[in-house]
């Protein structure tokens, strides 16, 4: 069964908005649609979406220009969907080689559409079931609910360890304080509190997340954390 995922969509077209809204939503994916690059920049700097869905050409910036970004500066790892109406063999190799996993030419066929972004789901819920359980000398055991570094089990709250374990499957990606707070407190991100920054202070000292061991806990100033580190692949 595909995970329900969440979906940043990048196109100027209202009714290509609301078409690819209804059929994803439909296919039961959150979708958030963004009409101009800089809103769709200003807005990754909050959300955290799974996929990317990209079109060429937007009022404010090239699409392409867009998804360079978000591989070379933005460090953006997950799948990104390349859509537009000029589908020639030069553009999608173009989209493929800037870092686009799959290209969609206009107009897009629903079903078509859905069975595209539900194939990236799969690839992308392998990648994680494959990739998140090791970061360097870290270890999550998720039958056991402990992290280990260097094999050395360390005793963490629940709470911490269900903090750590967001930040393990989502290492590389920023994770703002609204995000953080909601899924793991279940309380409204708006809401001013020092609580989380107190336990990412904890976690830092109690796993050691200086860097000293090739991971780092970082904060991102006004915006949230990011677990930075090579991931280690079985």
């Amino acid at each position: 069964m595909t995970s329900s995922i969440h979906i940043g969509v990048l196109e100027d077209d209202p009714d290509q908005q609301a078409f690819i809204t209804i059929c994803l939503e439909g296919a039961g994916h959150r979708v958030h649609t963004y009409a101009r690059a800089s809103e769709f920049q200003r807005a990754l700097k909050n959300q955290r979406f799974d996929l990317i869905i990209l079109d060429w050409y937007l009022p404010d910036a090239s699409g392409m220009d867009v998804l360079s970004h978000l591989r070379t500066h933005d460090g953006w790892q997950g799948p990104i969907l390349f859509i537009t109406a000029n589908d020639e063999e030069a553009s999608v190799v173009k989209a493929l080689e800037l870092g686009a996993d799959d290209f969609l030419g206009k107009p897009l066929r629903p079903l078509e559409l859905v069975a595209r972004v539900n194939a990236l789901t799969r690839r992308l819920d392998q990648n994680r079931e494959r990739e998140r359980y090791r970061l360097g000398p870290y270890a999550l055991d998720a039958d056991q609910r402990q992290v280990l570094l260097s094999d050395c089990p360390v005793p963490l709250t629940e709470r911490e360890y269900r903090l750590i374990s967001l930040f393990f499957a989502h290492s590389g990606e920023l994770l703002s304080r609204a995000h953080l707070l909601e899924i793991v407190w279940g309380q409204n991100g708006s809401l001013s509190t020092r609580t989380l920054d107190t336990h990412v202070s904890r976690l830092r000292r109690k796993l050691e997340l200086d860097g000293r061991h090739g991971v780092r806990l970082q904060s991102i100033y006004q915006h949230g954390y990011r677990l930075d580190g090579q991931m280690v692949t079985h």
